[in-house]
């Protein structure tokens, strides 16, 4: 079970020193000097050699999504909730189509 955040009536999962980001809690940067990228494993970025997990199926290359395996292989993904669309969720449980608003 995930600890949440301590600070009162916020839900967001806390990360270090009992709070959320929102609240104070510090993302860990890339050692490498000059990188700002946020750190995944061993204290350094993708960029920097951190390894993202790959699918466990035989030969694949791609990477997991959930449970292991791609979206190829079996990872569940969610579609957008708008009637008839069949298109995977980017935000808010919608795709671009229907709303979803990225930054870019």
């Amino acid at each position: 079970k995930k600890k949440l955040c301590s600070t009162e009536g916020c839900t967001n999962q806390a990360l270090r020193g009992g709070v959320c980001v929102r609240h104070g809690a510090k993302k860990k940067l890339c050692s490498t000097e000059g990188c700002t990228n946020q750190a995944l494993r061993g204290g350094v970025c993708v960029r920097h050699g951190a390894k993202k997990k790959l699918c466990s199926s035989d030969g694949c290359t791609n990477i997991a999504v959930k449970g292991r395996v791609c979206i190829r292989h079996g990872a569940k993904v969610k579609r957008c909730s708008s009637k008839g669309c069949t298109n995977r969720s980017i935000k808010g449980g919608v795709c671009y189509k229907h709303g979803a608003k990225v930054k870019i």
